[in-house]
């Protein structure tokens, strides 16, 4: 009995000694797990530090980092990345919080319940292509590609679940620097908002937004469907200074300032599978627009430009715009010899070289543009013209500019729409338009009328054209543009009142009657009506407008000062031809009725027409008078023939000037003129007074408008 009792006390001591072995051991693991645990985070931090550089290619620094093992939540704060120089920040994070849900792992899922970054810091660098990132990629191309490991895919990776809720972005800064073109942009204020991510499976939606240190506000809301690929996006901007976009127009554009507050509202949806399907919509606007020159010259501005956007689809090359507006717009256009500001500013005025143009596969089929705009509406314009080919600059100024315009459309045969504007602040303007949108420039019509025109605000290209100054008057302009398939047709239709040209100066470029022209051209009101059309060929590429424009009006003007006789005749409602030339026969002496009626019409013209020269100047080829003369009478003395050819002569002349002076009472100042005998003009000529009009003191002359 004693040894089985002894047995078991010793047994009893046996498994106590063992338990409480099994007890310290169990604890010192604890206490060794809860002291790893302790200092790992420390542990981590140190190596991370130590070994950054080689893990994730860039030197690391964390002031803090804790992990709380109950809640699976890891804390780190002050965590820095390096430049490549490792001297200079390139990412840096006030503080993380990032919370996981480690048991998720084993459902084939990764879920983070809540990730929070505080104040995040990046500085992105470019010179030309070059970015201070290009390393960090190159690391991890490398070590993909040096990789080994192959991971076969299986039905359950992919269903693999990767979920993201909470997280917040607060405090964001993003500073852009661009070495090339010399600018620094930083984004401020980046925030957003992610309630709930799903990738895999199901969808999410995302708010975010930030600030322009320049000026400006972004906002964005998403919506994404992880599974679908479908997404829509909500983005808002709001008083973006464009100005901050100014550097990088430098390799395009040759201006000296860009101006502008923009605002819109877009909704972006599509598909990440189907690119094509790409969809802008929203409204879009510009406020207080300008584009200035090298110099510091606005020559392009708008108080406001109004632009919706019904649906745009890049990727099929589809633009559908709205009704769309622009208030107040300002151009000043300058025109030199050799090419416009507009020209300059936006270099075109250089021959553009593509060293490597690009080439299309055979079965390459570019996409047709299509486009719409519902109507387009331009109020209160500004235009300042400004033409330096002259000797001294034109200036002209056009003001009150509205235009209205129906729908636009790619497909479309015509558009039509209206025009009105004031002239240097007097004129009036109203046009008609209609043109072609897919040729506009070689098939157009364009219907307007010009009233209360003022001539001497053409001045300077009277006296650069003609020589002549003009001092006054005004005019009313109807004309018409007609242009089909590129054959010009103008039709102009002028009614000038008080016109008055100084006396000619200078060697302008084209000798023309200017002031002899309108004087005739004058009726009894002191008006002038002219009909010039001017025909061209814009299909020919070696045609100048303002030479065709300039030779028709040069044309018109020397025809009416040396075939006076339409202008004239329409100023006594007669027929021209009776007050062309007075006829005779060879026989014929005698100052019939005929001859007496255009007689009292020369003498009612210089009546209504004071200032006018009239000159009636004798042409006759007396050789075959004379024959004729010693035909009828049948004379062969040679001597008695000429003295009655001289009779004959002497006979039409005589009754002329005797019936001009019973008419006039010696007042008339109509010539008669007798040429030399030599003149060319005689030969072959039956007796005809051929009736000349000048301009008084002003001496006839010999024009020529070059073709």
């Amino acid at each position: 009995m004693a040894t089985e009792k002894q047995k078991s006390n010793l047994f009893g001591f046996t498994l106590r000694n063992s338990i409480k072995r099994l007890l310290i051991i169990s604890f010192s693991l604890l206490l060794l797990i809860v002291v790893l645990l302790a200092v790992s985070p420390s542990i981590i931090r140190s190596q991370l530090e130590k070994n950054g550089k080689e893990w994730v290619g860039r030197k690391l620094t964390l002031n803090d980092l804790s992990i709380n093992y109950f809640t699976s939540t890891v804390k780190l704060s002050g965590a820095t990345m390096y430049e490549a120089n490792d001297q200079d920040k390139f990412v840096s994070i006030d503080s993380l919080i990032l919370d996981v849900d480690p048991l998720e792992y084993f459902s084939s899922s990764i879920v983070v319940e809540q990730l929070y970054i505080k104040n995040l810091w990046v500085n992105i660098s470019q010179k030309d292509s070059i970015f201070n990132f290009d390393d960090l990629v190159a690391f991890y191309t490398t070590e993909n590609k040096n990789d080994t490991v192959s991971i076969q895919k299986t039905k359950d990776d992919e269903a693999y679940l990767f979920s993201l809720s909470d997280f917040r972005l607060n405090g964001g800064t993003l500073v852009y620097n661009n070495e090339a073109h010399e600018v620094t942009q930083t984004l401020n204020n980046l925030s957003f908002y992610l309630p709930h991510v799903e990738w895999g499976r199901g969808s999410s939606n995302m708010d975010a937004s930030f600030k322009l240190t320049e000026g400006g506000r972004f906002g964005i809301a998403s919506e994404f469907d992880s599974k679908k690929g479908d997404y829509l996006l909500h983005v808002e901007m709001d008083s973006l200074d464009i100005s901050t976009f100014k550097p990088y127009t430098k390799d395009y554009l040759n201006i000296g300032g860009l101006k502008g507050l923009a605002y819109g509202k877009f909704d972006i949806s599509g598909n990440i599978n189907t690119v094509n399907t790409l969809t802008i919509q929203g409204t879009s606007s510009l406020e207080h627009f300008a584009l200035s020159d090298v110099s510091g010259r606005t020559f392009l501005g708008a108080n406001k430009i109004v632009c919706p956007i019904e649906k745009l689809m890049p990727m099929q090359s589809l633009y559908q715009l709205g009704d769309i507006s622009i208030q107040a717009p300002d151009v000043d256009f300058e025109l030199f010899k050799d090419s416009n500001n507009f020209y300059r500013s936006f270099g075109l005025d250089e021959p553009e070289i593509n060293e490597n143009p690009p080439v299309l596969s055979e079965n390459h089929e570019e996409t047709p543009l299509r486009y719409s705009i519902k109507s387009l509406h331009v109020n209160d314009g500004k235009l300042k013209f400004t033409d330096h080919t002259t000797s001294s600059p034109f200036v002209y100024n056009f003001s009150k500019a509205k235009m209205d315009f129906n729908e636009i459309k790619s497909d479309s045969d015509w558009v039509k729409g209206k025009a009105s504007m004031v002239l240097n602040e007097r004129g009036q303007l109203a046009a008609d338009i209609g043109f072609n949108p897919n040729d506009a420039a070689m098939n157009m019509k364009v219907n307007y009328v010009i009233s209360n025109f003022q001539l001497s605000d053409l001045n300077i290209y009277s006296m650069e054209y003609t020589g002549y100054p003009i001092l006054y008057g005004d005019m009313y302009y109807k004309g018409i543009i007609d242009i089909d398939h590129g054959k010009l047709n103008l039709e102009n239709k002028l009614i000038v009142h008080n016109a008055e040209v100084g006396n000619k100066k200078g060697s302008p470029f084209y000798n023309l009657p200017l002031k002899v022209a309108l004087f005739i051209l004058k009726d009894k009101d002191g008006v002038i009506n002219m009909d010039i059309p001017v025909r061209g060929d814009l299909n020919d590429p070696q045609i100048n407008i303002k030479k065709i424009v300039w030779s028709t009006f040069g044309k018109f003007l020397v025809k009416t000062v040396t075939s006076p006789f339409r202008a004239l005749s329409n100023l006594i409602n007669v027929d021209p031809s009776d007050i062309k030339e007075i006829n005779y026969t060879y026989m014929d002496t005698t100052l019939v009725g005929r001859r007496e009626h255009q007689l009292n019409l020369l003498r009612r013209l210089e009546k209504s027409k004071p200032g006018l020269d009239i000159e009636l100047v004798y042409f006759n080829d007396k050789t075959k008078q004379q024959e004729e003369i010693a035909k009828q009478l049948e004379l062969l003395d040679t001597m008695k023939v000429d003295s009655i050819s001289k009779a004959f002569d002497s006979v039409r002349v005589a009754s002329i000037k005797t019936y001009l002076a019973k008419q006039s009472n010696d007042s008339t100042k109509i010539k008669i003129t007798l040429p030399s005998s030599s003149n060319l003009k005689n030969i072959g000529a039956q007796p005809v007074f051929e009736i000349k009009y000048k301009m008084e003191g002003q001496e006839q002359q010999d024009f020529e408008i070059e073709e």
